[in-house]
């Protein structure tokens, strides 16, 4: 009897995939898996220290602006001659001007700066983070929570302090003079005195004052004319050593020239253009 046939499945011969030589020819052309991960691990790091190197150049401007405390702002202060005026910042702090005055107000990045050009500003200023210092020709007066006066007449500045404190640098290459409430100091062509005790009535034209206490007449002709464009000429040394006392309005000046002959011993002579001589005046015996 003949055996069955064996039924066995023999294990099939695989045939040659076709696209190999394909494969094998294209392969060197395309990177491997390896090397796929390898610069994608390389990418990721050339995006980290992008960033890293974005951060820090972004750190730096920022650092430089800091330093630099650029103006972000810039706003000019004047008045005329015979005028006041008051002008209040949006912290509180609040500047006045008097007559013929000058004064550039500068917002700047960690702080204010008032350049006062010319004239007489009393700043009170409000308590916060940013600084506040006024600038007359080479001298810095930095603020201290404070409120004070400052007078300038080409080079020379006088500083005046009525609360607080101020730190008066006269000129870069000098050390800050601290100054407290009370105390007045007269900056000469950037050379700094001593400081002194506040004179009485040298901050009264914030309040519309004059005060007067034994002046020379020198000295009240000199504080006067500064509120009038029109001379005020005193004709002999005997009228400019006479003193006067008194508190007066500023704006009565032109009634207080008029009064003079009532008090001191001159004679004052209106002109058609509106000049005045004041000259001593000999007593009837």
């Amino acid at each position: 009897m003949p055996l069955p046939p064996d039924k066995t499945r023999q294990p099939r011969t695989s045939e040659p995939n076709p696209l190999e030589p394909y494969k094998q020819a294209l392969r060197p052309h395309f990177p491997s898996k390896e090397v796929l991960l390898q610069e994608g691990e390389a990418y990721g790091q050339r995006a980290r220290t992008r960033k890293g190197v974005a951060a820090l150049c972004t750190g730096l401007v920022v650092a430089a602006l800091w330093l630099a405390n650029p103006a972000v702002e810039t706003v000019r202060l004047a008045t005329a001659v015979g005028e006041q005026q008051a002008w209040s910042l949006r912290d509180g702090t609040r500047i006045q001007l008097n007559t013929n005055s000058v004064a550039v107000l500068e917002n700047r990045l960690r702080g204010r700066r008032l350049r006062l050009e010319q004239g007489e500003t009393m700043v009170t200023v409000a308590h916060g983070w940013r600084s506040f210092a006024v600038v007359a020709g080479d001298s810095d007066i930095l603020d201290i929570g404070t409120v004070f006066n400052v007078r300038r007449n080409r080079d020379d500045v006088d500083v005046a302090v009525i609360r607080g404190a101020v730190e008066v640098r006269p000129n870069p290459q000098d050390a800050a003079i601290r100054l407290s409430g009370g105390q007045a100091l007269a900056i000469r062509q950037s050379r700094a005195g001593q400081p002194v005790a506040l004179r009485v009535g040298a901050v009264a034209w914030a309040n519309g004052k004059l005060v007067l206490d034994g002046t020379p007449l020198r000295d009240v002709v000199a504080d006067m004319q500064r509120y009038r464009s029109a001379p005020i000429r005193l004709r002999d040394a005997r009228a400019a050593d006479l003193r006067l006392s008194g508190e007066y309005n500023i704006t009565g000046i032109e009634s207080l020239l008029d009064a003079l002959p009532a008090v001191l011993p001159v004679r004052v002579a209106r002109h058609a253009d509106n000049s005045i001589d004041i000259a001593w005046r000999q007593k009837n015996l």
